[in-house]
Order: structure tokens, then sequence, then C-alpha cells
């Protein structure tokens, strides 16, 4: 038997495209704005992980994809 959390999961899967984006802005939103979470601190942690990958790439552990490349690969996996 599904447990609940895979039958919100399915819905939410089965939604049309535009419904799943809203769904993931709301469930964003929920996260991002709770009071116990400090903008400053998710602000440094996404500023750490873009050194991170950014000293990856130039070490040459990292290749770099161009951004034309990414969409296109995205818009393919939506259609």
């Amino acid at each position: 038997m599904a447990t609940p959390k895979h039958n919100i999961e399915s819905e939410a899967l089965s939604l049309p495209l535009e419904g799943r984006a809203r769904l993931a802005v709301k469930l964003l939103d929920s996260i991002e704005h709770r009071s116990s979470v400090d903008p400053k601190r998710i602000e440094r942690a996404w500023l750490e992980e873009a050194n991170r990958r950014y000293e990856a790439f130039v070490r040459g552990e990292m290749e770099a994809i161009p951004a034309e490349q990414v969409f296109a690969e995205l818009r393919d996996e939506v259609r």
C-alpha cells in the first residue's frame, strides 16, 4: 500500500508543467520564509558552494557547460 508521502509525490508529479512549477515555488517559499531560516546564512552557504564549484573548475575537476546547452536540455526534458 502506498504511503501518504508517496501519494502526495505521485499526485504532484502528475500535475501539468505549470502546476508543478507553481507548487515548487510555493514549497520553496514555505521553506525560505520560515522564521528560523537566516537569509544571511543561506546567502553565505550559496557563496561557499559557488566558490567550491569555481575552485573545482579552476583545478580541472569540474567541466563548464554552456548555458545554451543546459537550457536546451531542460527544454527537451519538458517536452
